[in-house]
């Protein structure tokens, strides 16, 4: 079932355009807000790409690059004007929070070998001057990709950027402006470039 979708969103979107976004989407009974858009460049028939629950509210920009990926999302979630791009998996839990502003990638878009890099360039090129996606011909087998979790009770801050392969532990808080390259204990608090361990989170903050 499609959950409720608020009036400016029905607005801006046609509905071809609406049929075709939410035919990518199992949906229990979430809310999707005025920003909130789903781009799949090669999709596959009957793929859904996105899964969320209950009573979450998503106002994000969502991206698969390729066929593959997935992007799941548990309940009572609010996830702001952020932007989440997938080759792989990102998972969010129940009860997180993740502000406006930043980047949730679970791959490096390239590769490290500088000669794969030039072949991305010329492949682009390629692809643009036919008149197709210019990353209809890209290589992905080169692109490391790991999957990203985000466990229940987290707060992502502003302006962050997870990249791939990062799990957030339960509770944790990353503060505003942090890239996180590297795991995240539970009941911790984050900041910083590359993001740091702050302090932990007193005792009776935390679930029981």
């Amino acid at each position: 079932m499609i959950g409720t979708i608020i009036k400016k969103f029905r607005q801006y979107r046609s509905k071809k355009k609406l049929a075709t976004v939410f035919s990518f989407i199992q949906n229990g009974n979430s809310f999707f807000l005025e920003q909130f858009n789903l781009d799949v460049f090669f999709p596959l028939k009957d793929k859904k790409y996105l899964i969320i629950g209950d009573n979450s509210m998503l106002d994000c920009q969502i991206t698969f690059e390729s066929t593959e990926g997935k992007v799941i999302v548990g309940n009572r979630s609010f996830v702001g004007n952020s932007h989440l791009i997938s080759r792989n998996k990102i998972e969010i839990g129940n009860d997180v929070f993740i502000a406006w502003g930043g980047y949730i990638y679970d791959h490096d878009s390239h590769s490290l070998d500088y000669r794969e890099r030039q072949n991305d360039i010329t492949d682009q090129l390629l692809d643009y001057k036919a008149g197709r996606s210019f990353i209809t011909n890209k290589n992905w087998s080169v692109v490391n990709s790991k999957p990203i979790i985000i466990c229940d009770h987290v707060w992502i801050g502003m302006n962050c950027l997870i990249l791939k392969g990062v799990t957030i532990g339960e509770g944790a808080i990353v503060g505003a402006g942090s890239v996180v390259t590297k795991d995240v204990e539970p009941w911790t608090i984050v900041g910083g470039n590359p993001a740091k361990k702050i302090k932990d989170i007193p005792l009776e903050l935390r679930k029981k």
